[in-house]
């Protein structure tokens, strides 16, 4: 594709079609005793970086490889870091290094592609395609996951930046305002009941009444439970500080029915959280609930709490939030207690004589 030298910009070339179209800024650099450095960028100003950069390094004698950028592909970056994060040397969620693997099968093509030549254009095609096959949300969590990746090995190739800090994350509007309704948590706790697996019961039925995150369940010991305090503390909770998970009586009574309290040690709800998963999955198919995830046990929970008339203060110290905004997505009033409350202040304001509403 024919260049043309960009007057003011010292190594930077205009990329221009057969038809005049401008397609980049090419930077050559070429020096004796160093390496040739030729790359496109999308912007002026990232070509403009690039040549500081290079003449930089080669004043100062560094003989820095600028093109190895060129020779490591997209996969390659990956599969580092999915070895880095099964050996410990990375920090990753469960499961992070598996999504990893799965995304490398997903977009082989992709893959191949040199990290120097992957440009926030593809990362923008990528993420269209993928929000034409899954949610948003799931758009969003596959960028979490990529981008501190991405970034690393920005570092690691002496580029520029990561292309992908350039692409917006998709705006996630997937909040589920569900309520457990009677008749559904009778089926439920029905199937759990007859689940094969014991723990599936007590460990439902303390989530319902505590509003505990299962990770948080999971994490429980009998060393930190009290009973005459009604309260287990929770060492590593999820906001980076313990907490004490406060205990209803029928919350209590689940604890006090669990085989190990005897000993005092070892966890509460012994079960690992594939286990429970498994069996909640199979109860809640049986039990005709398939909308119904263990997670909407907690907003049940903190609900249950405000429907009491509880001041979001004291809802806090229940649920464990420390910001209030957090807090109030747990808040799911019901439509017919509404209704009644508004109700009731119109015949508590017509017994007194005051206005009545008009119709």
């Amino acid at each position: 594709m024919p260049t043309k030298r960009l007057n003011n910009h010292p190594h930077v070339y205009e990329r221009i079609t057969a038809d005049g179209r401008l397609t980049g800024y090419q930077v050559k650099i070429r020096k004796k005793g160093f390496p040739d450095f030729t790359k496109t960028f999308d912007r002026l100003a990232d070509a403009d970086a690039a040549v500081v950069q290079v003449l930089n390094d080669r004043n100062h004698g560094s003989r820095r490889d600028h093109r190895a950028p060129e020779r490591i592909t997209l996969g390659e970056v990956l599969e580092k870091a999915i070895l880095e994060i099964r050996r410990g040397e990375r920090k990753g969620k469960d499961g992070d290094a598996a999504r990893l693997s799965v995304f490398i099968k997903r977009h082989p093509p992709f893959c191949q592609m040199s990290m120097a030549h992957i440009t926030r254009h593809d990362w923008e095609d990528w993420k269209a395609l993928r929000l034409e096959e899954v949610k948003s949300s799931t758009v969003r969590r596959e960028m979490n996951l990529l981008m501190p990746v991405m970034k690393q090995a920005a570092i690691d190739l002496d580029m520029l930046g990561s292309p992908l800090d350039q692409v917006s994350r998709p705006k996630v509007r997937d909040e589920r305002i569900i309520r457990l309704e009677p008749d559904e948590e009778l089926r439920l706790f029905l199937e759990f009941g007859r689940a094969r697996n014991e723990l599936l019961l007590p460990a439902a039925r303390f989530a319902l009444e505590t509003g505990c995150r299962r990770s948080e369940l999971l994490r429980l010991g009998w060393a930190d439970y009290s009973h005459n305090g009604g309260t287990i503390y929770l060492r590593d909770a999820k906001n980076g500080r313990g907490r004490d998970i406060l205990l209803t009586s029928a919350a209590q009574a689940v604890v006090e029915s669990l085989p190990g309290r005897q000993k005092m040690k070892g966890l509460i709800f012994p079960i690992s959280a594939e286990a429970l998963k498994n069996a909640f999955e199979r109860a809640r198919l049986r039990a005709d609930v398939e909308h119904w995830r263990w997670h909407d046990f907690r907003h049940e929970a903190i609900s249950r709490c405000f429907d009491h008339g509880w001041t979001a203060e004291q809802v806090m110290d229940f649920s464990g939030h420390v910001d209030i905004k957090s807090l109030l997505r747990y808040r799911h009033p019901r439509v017919a207690d509404a209704v009644a409350r508004l109700r009731r202040m119109e015949s508590e304001r017509q017994a007194a004589g005051g206005l009545r509403i008009a119709g």
